[in-house]
């Protein structure tokens, strides 16, 4: 037996008054730790004082025996719907493809799903029928945009493909919604002409942001960015020429972004 590694290991870990809460020696953070169904499961409290470490463990013990009690249903051949959500989440958040903004508009869908059908989460997924996710469509339809019932629907469907997978049930009855046709939205842009015209009218217009907005749009218009890259632009990236003799507004430098 390697007595050594496991002093090593103890060293790093020191016991605390509290119950399954220990302190890491070096960091000096405190974890929780707990033992479901055989497995040692560890979870760090970000932070280093007792007074608020204690308070923390609870919700993490309810939250891992909850999740161990739905796997222990899952293998009976039950699932609530609850557990299909918390089942998805986990993958969502695991899921390194998607982009954190799409990872939070996914849990934005599952909210509306929750909000817009009553006693959901509490449902046996076997339970849900061909006819209630119709009467659910036809019902969350009347509200919101064509986008977010699309995306709804399909955050439902694929909650539901995970009670399929699990063996909960045979089939999902959330293929059968009819997506909403979205329509394309009419752009008038102005011309390459004319576009200088625009960026005067905003230079010239009343109000201390004037000359802000008048810049970024042309910033947005000759770097190609989008709102979200252009935020996170700094003056680092950008070849910035030494300062023209200002004449008017008309005398400015051009921009070239590096890299």
């Amino acid at each position: 037996m390697n007595t050594n590694s496991s002093d090593k290991t103890e060293s790093r870990w020191q016991k605390t008054p509290v119950a399954n809460l220990v302190r890491h020696v070096q960091s000096g953070n405190y974890y929780a730790r707990i033992r479901v169904r055989g497995k040692l499961i560890w979870k760090s409290l970000k932070t280093d004082r007792i007074s608020v470490a204690k308070l923390r463990p609870g919700d993490f013990h309810k939250e891992e025996r909850q999740r161990a009690a739905a796997h222990t249903a899952v293998a009976r051949g039950k699932m609530t719907f609850r557990a299909a959500v918390e089942t998805y989440r986990e993958r969502l958040k695991g899921n390194y493809a998607l982009k954190e903004r799409s990872k939070t508009y996914r849990q934005e869908r599952i909210a509306a799903l929750l909000k817009s059908w009553p006693d959901l989460e509490q449902t046996d997924v076997s339970q849900i029928s061909q006819t209630d996710c119709l009467t659910w469509a036809a019902r969350f339809g009347q509200k919101g945009s064509p986008s977010a019932f699309n995306n709804t629907v399909g955050t439902l469907r694929l909650i539901l493909d995970i009670a399929v997978e699990a063996g909960a049930r045979y089939d999902n009855p959330a293929t059968h919604i009819k997506r909403k046709k979205i329509r394309q939205k009419l752009l008038h842009l102005p011309s390459q002409e004319n576009f200088p015209e625009l960026v005067k009218a905003l230079r010239d217009g009343d109000g201390g942001w004037a000359e802000r907005c008048a810049d970024l749009v042309e910033f947005l218009a000759y770097s190609g960015c989008r709102k979200g890259e252009a935020a996170r632009v700094q003056g680092v990236h950008c070849d910035l020429p030494p300062a023209p003799v200002e004449v008017g507004h008309t005398a400015r430098a051009p921009l070239r972004i590096v890299g």
